[in-house]
């Protein structure tokens, strides 16, 4: 979520953009005023309401994985709709510095913790495992895509899983852009776009009931 000016409203000097559906509803969420490009509300809904969809017992006690995190909104929508955790990854350290603020301000850091890293770096490193990873990577950087996706299931296998059974990895890019139809052992089953944001969707090819949902 980076490299562009924000969409969001300013209010008392601070930019802010609105959470648009569960317990926190209506709240307001400080943003960087430059350097985060946060996924605008519309498409957040209709993602969300997809993800009810694909995960038909709900979604509490699941956990995420929100990889260039910039203002974290994700991870803040997905908890506030009853995900039990979330994890923030963001590279920059001023964003990560207002993100992890921002978590404190709305009081839920006992449930999305925040990492200052490099997405690779910490893929490399986590121990942790998650039911759905939303990725929002700049959107010039195809290799970079490709290759974070292509490092969510390790190969070979043994080392530790980052996805749960039953996962689901959501890659959001500008509309123009070609997302690719597999990377590593993920495959990706549907793409949908709102304006000049897509959505891509992707699973391990086990999960087979999923491609016939969207």
């Amino acid at each position: 979520m980076k490299r562009l000016p924000c969409p969001v409203s300013p209010t008392g000097g601070k930019n802010v953009i609105r959470i648009t559906g569960g317990a926190l509803r209506g709240r307001n969420l400080r943003v960087p005023a430059e350097g985060v490009r946060p996924t605008p509300s519309m498409v957040r809904q209709a993602v969300f309401s997809i993800l009810g969809t694909l995960f038909p017992e709900g979604f509490r006690g699941r956990t995420m994985l929100d990889l260039f995190a910039g203002s974290g909104i994700m991870a803040v929508e997905a908890v506030s709709r009853g995900f039990a955790t979330a994890v923030c990854v963001e590279k920059a350290r001023s964003v990560h510095h207002i993100l992890a603020q921002s978590i404190r301000d709305i009081q839920l850091s006992m449930r999305i913790r925040t990492v200052n890293m490099d997405a690779r770096r910490f893929l490399v490193h986590n121990r942790e495992s998650f039911d759905l990873v939303y990725m929002d990577p700049p959107y010039a950087e195809t290799e970079l895509c490709e290759s974070v996706l292509a490092s969510l299931l390790p190969d070979p296998p043994g080392k530790t899983q980052i996805l749960n059974p039953g996962a689901l990895v959501l890659l959001e890019q500008d509309a123009r852009s070609m997302p690719p139809d597999a990377a590593g052992l993920l495959e990706r089953f549907s793409t949908r776009r709102w304006g000049q944001t897509q959505v891509s969707f992707y699973h391990v090819p086990e999960n087979r009931r999923l491609s016939g949902l969207l």
